[in-house]
């Protein structure tokens, strides 16, 4: 088994521990997420710096920490709005860091396409995809309004609906691992 695939089966492993724990309690624990962000940058930058050198330690590094913001910057953005919680921006960061910039953002993008196509599905089997439009609706206009009146404030609660995303995290990162495996 290569490097690289040891990064794969780890990514796979965390991920599929996050989606377990997000889909049972709604939440993604710091336990998971801390230890993916710093431990994956190290084995990623050893396990590369082993693969090509150590004169290429620098890019190494900087490819590291590029992972870790690009993958973070929708998810943040997400995140300041209600839109997403903190734990899988953590795990989207900690992706980002493991398996450089061009894996994470696959894994992100495949992210979203799964959770586009279960959202609905899920969200008519409980009843409420029609308030959970119109709350999305709302969320997504908020930034461009500037008036205070009460149609910018947040919908009511009946309205608001939540949908897990660290299931779509584990089902991206599968697909990624068996597409990258070599």
């Amino acid at each position: 088994m290569t490097g690289f695939q040891v990064l794969l089966l780890a990514a796979v492993l965390v991920t599929c521990a996050a989606g377990i724990l997000d889909y049972r309690t709604g939440l993604i624990p710091n336990q998971l997420t801390y230890p993916l962000v710093c431990v994956g940058a190290v084995a990623h930058v050893i396990l590369s710096a082993s693969l090509l050198g150590s004169a290429h330690f620098g890019w190494i590094l900087l490819e590291t920490l590029a992972g870790a913001l690009i993958c973070g910057l929708i998810p943040m953005a997400l995140w300041r709005s209600q839109a997403m919680g903190g734990g899988d921006v953590k795990l989207l960061v900690g992706l980002g860091a493991l398996l450089g910039p061009a894996i994470g953002l696959r894994v992100e993008l495949y992210s979203f396409m799964a959770a586009v196509v279960a959202a609905p599905i899920v969200l008519a089997h409980r009843g409420v995809l029609l308030a959970t439009l119109k709350r999305s609706g709302a969320l997504f206009i908020r930034p461009f309004r500037r008036s205070k009146n009460k149609e910018n404030l947040p919908p009511s609660p009946e309205g608001m609906s939540e949908l897990r995303f660290g299931p779509a995290i584990c089902a991206a990162m599968a697909v990624v691992a068996m597409l990258e495996w070599r």
